[in-house]
């Protein structure tokens, strides 16, 4: 689904104090569980997609999580930024213009981040940013 996302931050998760305890879909204050401050992704207005879906596995119901958008403007600047997001360990806030905020990942469902140019073996002045993740609590709303 299209959003319409005012912010995408991203918080290593050694700056994240557990909360697994929370129940799939909770509304929680994440400010008082992270030390720092998250660092802002920039990306094209518009161009953020969402999907959250709820499947039965082995283990009982889990959440399959997507999330894409594309980044544009200085392409040099940004890019050691996104490089620095891949194969870490980070969580993700992505809030929207209406000031809901979803929180992606815990300590103990790392989401994927990945990246690549739009088109690729171009010189496009955009990437593409995909967040994943598969956890058990889904995508849980920061209630402040």
């Amino acid at each position: 689904m299209k959003l319409g996302i005012r912010s995408i931050e991203s918080i290593p998760v050694e700056n994240v104090d557990d909360y697994s305890f929370l129940s799939p879909g909770s509304r929680f204050d994440f400010s008082s569980f992270i030390k720092g401050d998250p660092t802002e992704l920039p990306f094209v207005p518009d161009s953020g997609n969402f999907n959250e879906t709820w499947k039965s596995g082995a283990d009982g119901k889990y959440s399959e999580f997507t999330f894409s958008a594309t980044i544009r403007r200085d392409k040099e600047k940004y890019r050691s930024q996104l490089q620095s997001l891949t194969g870490k360990r980070h969580i993700f806030q992505i809030t929207l213009i209406s000031g809901v905020k979803y929180v992606i990942g815990s300590r103990e469902s790392i989401p994927t981040f990945g990246w690549s140019d739009v088109v690729s073996g171009t010189s496009s002045n955009e990437f593409t940013i995909e967040i994943s993740n598969n956890s058990l609590h889904g995508v849980l709303i920061n209630s402040k």
